[in-house]
């Protein structure tokens, strides 16, 4: 039988308002980080995660990338387990662009202080010929849920 250990939300935007600091070219930006409670475990341990990211670039004229990065434990420096990308149009009639996405991890070892953390990063490139501003638009969320055997 499975049981569901935690389940967590990290909304970094509901969409409302720009959301700031903005994306600096290349550089990963992290937009949203859960620690989900892991306490009495059974002996297989899977996350399912999904989130959003929407951002626009019609200041740029020329595409840019946008890569998603999610990571178990605190910071890009620990263990990469999915990534995700996709094109960003410059061109008005297809921006903003929302980019959502859904993923797995399986067969995670338990914490031993029965927190299990992952992180979340968002990295935008584009010719750095042009600087833009103002390109996260919101919303940014991120959802994970634990789960783990009887």
């Amino acid at each position: 039988m499975v049981k569901t250990l935690d389940a967590r939300t990290s909304q970094g935007s509901n969409g409302q308002n720009m959301v700031t600091p903005s994306f600096t070219n290349g550089v990963p930006l992290l937009f949203a980080q859960v620690g989900l409670q892991v306490n009495n475990p059974g002996t297989w341990i899977r996350t399912f995660f999904s989130g959003v990211v929407e951002l626009t670039a019609n200041q740029l004229p020329v595409n840019g990338d946008l890569v998603i990065e999610v990571y178990r434990g605190l910071g890009a420096s620990q263990q990469l387990v999915y990534r995700a990308g996709t094109i960003v149009l410059s061109n008005p009639f297809f921006s903003p662009c929302v980019f959502s996405f859904t993923g797995s991890d399986f067969n995670i070892p338990a914490p031993s202080n029965g927190q299990l953390v992952y992180s979340v990063y968002a990295t935008f490139t584009y010719n750095p010929i042009y600087d833009v501003t103002n390109v996260r638009l919101g919303p940014e969320s991120f959802n994970a849920t634990v789960y783990s055997d009887d």
